[in-house]
């Protein structure tokens, strides 16, 4: 019995001993492993600065700055690429791998163009630095007109037929630049173009109007501002609108799509009196087997419009149409036309 006694005592010390052994060779590795991490070259990348503020400058005009950098660790740096966001140019104009100490830099151009207001670009610099493998430059500034046009766009809204719509303008130009605006036109025969009088220098203003369109339906043109600017010849306003009758309505069509035969499919139609003194006299369909229900939405006046097949209506390609008869002289009958697809 003493004898197994003793045998689990040297046991024991065995393994208690192995135990600490394992522990003091693995802290021992560790350190091994860190005096070797320590003793890596590794590069280092440093920029003179992240960012540029190029400030004011004039549209259509450009900018150009270098970035200056060095390799400030012991390994050598490597650029693998530069990367600019849209509007700017970027290239790296030194070699793309320095060793310690070694400087480089990296060329920005950006390119007004037609931006206008606040603008902020940004260039990456992908490179071998742990640190820093993906650094972010920055080029920021205020791109300002010669001349400047409000609003931008034009929109007349909704016009009844036979009226007419004015809209106005204003030009304004920098002072110290002596710009003349020389002419605003459109070649739009239905717009008309009158100079406003103001007493503010640098300063234009002109009335745009819309003079009873012949047509009910979305209109949309241009107006042409020419100035002495080198930088800014012409300048487009866009402008907008819809003509109306006495009523409006949606949709302009009525598409069923393609469905099985003896599927039930209702559309709609909204109909909006524009002119409270016009009714619906009457309403056609063709073919008879396009069926309709008229009631009022909401208590408003506006009228709806169900439309649906029969359900023996044959497989095949429908092509038909709705007509309303109003009492307007204006839009005496609206077709609708239907379309759509039955499969068996």
């Amino acid at each position: 019995m003493k004898e197994i006694r003793k045998y689990l005592l040297v046991l024991i010390c065995i393994l208690l001993i192995s135990e600490n052994s394992y522990y003091i060779f693995a802290a021992d590795n560790k350190k091994i492993e860190n005096v070797i991490d320590e003793k890596v070259e590794k590069p280092n990348l440093v920029f003179e600065e992240q960012t540029y503020d190029f400030g004011r400058i004039y549209i259509g005009e450009s900018v150009n700055h270098g970035f200056k950098f060095k390799n400030i660790g012991v390994g050598e740096l490597v650029i693998n690429n530069v990367k600019s966001s849209c509007g700017c140019t970027a290239a790296l104009v030194s070699k793309n791998k320095l060793l310690k100490d070694e400087e480089g830099q990296v060329d920005v151009k950006f390119n007004a163009g037609h931006y206008v207001g606040k603008v902020t670009k940004s260039v990456i610099v992908n490179s071998n630095d742990p640190e820093n493998l993906k650094y972010k430059l920055i080029i920021t500034g205020e791109v300002i007109e010669e001349v400047s046009v409000s609003p931008k766009r034009i929109n007349f809204g909704i016009i009844r037929r036979g009226d007419s719509c004015t809209k106005s303008i204003e030009i304004k130009i920098v002072p110290e630049l002596k710009i003349e605006v020389k002419k605003v036109e459109s070649p739009n025969p239905y717009v008309t173009i009158t100079q406003n009088k103001i007493s503010e220098e640098n300063k234009y203003s002109y009335f745009v109007t819309i003079n009873k369109y012949d047509y009910i339906g979305k209109f949309n043109g241009i107006v042409f501002i020419y100035s002495s600017s080198n930088k800014q010849e012409r300048i487009d306003v866009p402008f907008s609108g819809e003509v109306v009758g006495d009523l409006t309505f949606y949709p302009e069509n009525l598409y069923f799509g393609s469905f099985k035969k003896g599927q039930d499919v209702k559309k709609t139609i909204i109909i909006n009196f524009v002119n409270k003194e016009v009714k619906i006299e009457k309403i056609e369909t063709e073919p008879s087997n396009i069926n309709y229900i008229v009631s009022e939405l909401n208590n408003t006046g506006t009228k709806k419009i169900d439309v649906n097949l029969s359900k023996d209506t044959t497989v095949g390609k429908i092509t038909g149409s709705l007509k309303i008869y109003t009492n307007s002289v204006i839009q005496p009958v609206i077709n609708i036309p239907i379309n759509g697809e039955i499969k068996g």
